[in-house]
């Protein structure tokens, strides 16, 4: 049987290589992983989508009949950025916590999550529980960025007829249950004016002081989504978070972009959102300002809202898999997205779980508590172990 060392070895060799999206590659990343589970009994799988990018698929039946379980988390992480008191991908082990980029996002949660899947099918194995049914782990591509890997597994496993029964996404949630989360779109607005020479600017019209009184409007547009919103995830958000402009220093600038990101709450579509965008485009277009504003595409993005409902007979389940543990068994809500909004798009029922806090998530000196990391394996074992319980999906 592996010990509760076992995570944090498997998770130290994860975060020693370099899955940075985009720069980095994943491979490397999901050879490790294949390892550790291919010795654990399960059949393996990696699909290379792109160069240095693939999806790793491992499967373990368990016992006749019962329900697919699906384990997934994503394999890359975001750029670690300067700062850091040891290097990023040298994981370091001090005060009880490991340091390193994707010790938390979400290297923790899937080292995990196999560790869980290959102890339970050891005990298995050995008579030492009863089990039936299916588990498949997966570690997908590019979450950080547009979401490809997770996008591919559903499209291919819907059209083989193989969908899971369940999912539990993998993030960093302190091992709390959450059944929804907020969705993103990027909508990228040009502002085009008119050039002319800088030292006779009355002669154009500057699309950066265009854009500048546009961002005016679209605060008052953040504003107006102000409110309780959502019971877990709260309000929907909407911030500039880039802007480009201007073709040289002695010009006056005939376009600037804005890129907005807009915050989704389950109900709201890109759609929608986008038809909010355009009428206060419109605003703008009517406002006298001599600059003209359209948005001129969407930049990458995760995906949409999505939620399982809290009294959905799985989610139930994996309450009171925590709840038998002595573990916080309360929903909450994720305000960034994830990879679970593609499988409940495809009709599955799915929630987010993992070791880690929210919090460090994209940050400087990630970390994850060693303690809390090997906790959560006996805590996705307990959750597994309750749903192949039986000869069929309890929440059938």
């Amino acid at each position: 049987m592996p010990s509760s060392s076992d995570v944090l070895t498997l998770l130290t060799a994860l975060v020693a290589r370099d899955s940075t999206t985009p720069t980095g590659e994943e491979e490397s990343t999901a050879d490790v992983l294949a390892g550790y589970l291919t010795a654990g009994g399960f059949s393996v799988r990696t699909e290379r989508l792109a160069p240095g990018r693939v999806n790793l698929t491992a499967r373990r039946v368990l016992g006749d009949g019962g329900p697919v379980v699906m384990l997934n988390s994503h394999l890359d992480v975001v750029p670690a950025g300067g700062g850091w008191s040891s290097p990023p991908f040298e994981p370091t082990v001090r005060d009880g916590r490991l340091y390193g980029r994707g010790s938390a996002d979400a290297k923790g949660p899937l080292a995990a999550m196999a560790c869980a899947a290959v102890e339970l099918a050891r005990a298995a194995d050995a008579g030492l529980v009863a089990a039936h049914g299916e588990i498949v782990l997966t570690g997908v591509s590019q979450e950080e960025g547009d979401s490809m890997g997770a996008r591919r597994l559903v499209a291919d496993l819907r059209d083989r007829d193989l969908l899971p029964d369940a999912v539990i996404v993998g993030e960093p949630t302190g091992m709390r249950l959450l059944t929804a989360h907020k969705g993103s779109v990027r909508p990228v607005v040009e502002v085009t004016g008119v050039s002319a020479h800088a030292a006779t600017p009355h002669a154009g019209v500057n699309a950066i002081t265009g854009a500048a009184a546009l961002v005016g409007l679209l605060d008052a547009y953040a504003a107006s989504l102000a409110g309780p919103g959502h019971p877990l995830l709260g309000a929907p958000t909407c911030t500039p978070v880039l802007v480009s402009g201007g073709e040289a220093p002695n010009a006056v600038p005939e376009r600037c972009r804005i890129t907005l990101d807009r915050r989704l709450l389950p109900g709201e579509t890109q759609e929608s959102v986008l038809a909010e965008v355009d009428a206060v485009l419109a605003d703008f277009n009517d406002g006298g300002h001599g600059a003209r504003a359209v948005v001129a595409e969407c930049a990458p993005s995760t995906g949409g809202p999505s939620e399982t409902p809290p009294d959905h007979p799985f989610v139930a389940l994996c309450r009171r898999a925590l709840a038998a543990e002595g573990a916080d068994d309360s929903l909450g809500g994720l305000t960034v997205n994830c990879d679970m909004t593609h499988f409940r798009a495809a009709g599955v029922p799915a929630l987010v779980c993992g070791p880690g806090r929210l919090d460090v998530m994209h940050a400087v000196d990630e970390h994850i508590v060693v303690a809390e990391l090997e906790e959560s394996v006996g805590l996705f074992r307990a959750i597994l172990a309750e749903a192949l319980s039986g000869r069929g999906p309890a929440w059938a």
